[in-house]
């Protein structure tokens, strides 16, 4: 797929193993918990070589996205000496969430009172990494009792729309392994992105041209 679309697939790193042990049980994250820098270096660089063993040219080596968009400063300085240039997390837009980010930005924190903030469209202060990323978690996001949410979508649009009043840059992430042969994904799929299509106002973008429009720290 990425030979036969150069301009629109990026294969990017996602952690090494996405799993770790956090307080005696098994989470997803990778990053979480203070790990030591060191230990973050060697793991991420692991995953790096396993993907240049196995995609070789076609890795994409500017942008490194954290497991369950968990990390701390020590990820940070890790993926800028292994030579990333951009990071791709999660943002919430929320006010609540945005008047944090904007406390946080303002002190030039990298996490505070004990939350990650977030530099969308921004290059982190102290650092030569761009944030780029997603507000609209199409497939895993839970509800308060822990269940996965089905949206159709009239709702991803909903989301759409109270994304773009808060940013110019809607990231929208998918996970493959919810489609396979579930064709009704892929419908909902299709009809939001017809959706998206249909509107004069909407365009779409790589991520690497987004971080080269971030704004300095």
């Amino acid at each position: 797929m990425r030979s036969a679309y150069p301009q629109l697939v990026f294969l990017d790193q996602h952690g090494l193993r996405h799993e770790q042990q956090l307080g005696g049980e098994r989470v997803w994250s990778e990053f979480a918990g203070n790990r030591p820098y060191e230990a973050q270096l060697k793991d991420i660089r692991e995953g790096r070589q396993r993907l240049l063993d196995r995609l070789g040219e076609h890795l994409d080596r500017r942008i490194f996205t954290p497991p369950c968009h968990k990390y701390d400063r020590a990820t940070l300085r890790a993926i800028e000496t292994l030579g990333f240039e951009i990071l791709s997390a999660g943002v919430k837009l929320d006010r609540l969430s945005q008047a944090y980010y904007a406390l946080g930005r303002s002190l030039g924190r990298i996490s505070f009172l004990g939350k990650r903030v977030s530099y969308h469209t921004r290059v982190i202060p102290g650092l030569r990494l761009a944030e780029i990323s997603v507000c609209i978690d199409v497939d895993e996001e839970k509800d308060a009792t822990g269940r996965r949410i089905e949206k159709d979508a009239g709702r991803l649009w909903r989301e759409f729309r109270f994304c773009r009043q808060r940013t110019d840059v809607v990231g929208i992430m998918l996970h493959h392994e919810r489609y396979g042969d579930r064709i009704e994904r892929l419908e909902t799929l299709r009809a939001f992105v017809r959706r998206l299509q249909s509107d004069p106002d909407v365009h779409f973008s790589t991520i690497p041209d987004l971080a080269a429009r971030s704004d300095p720290a």
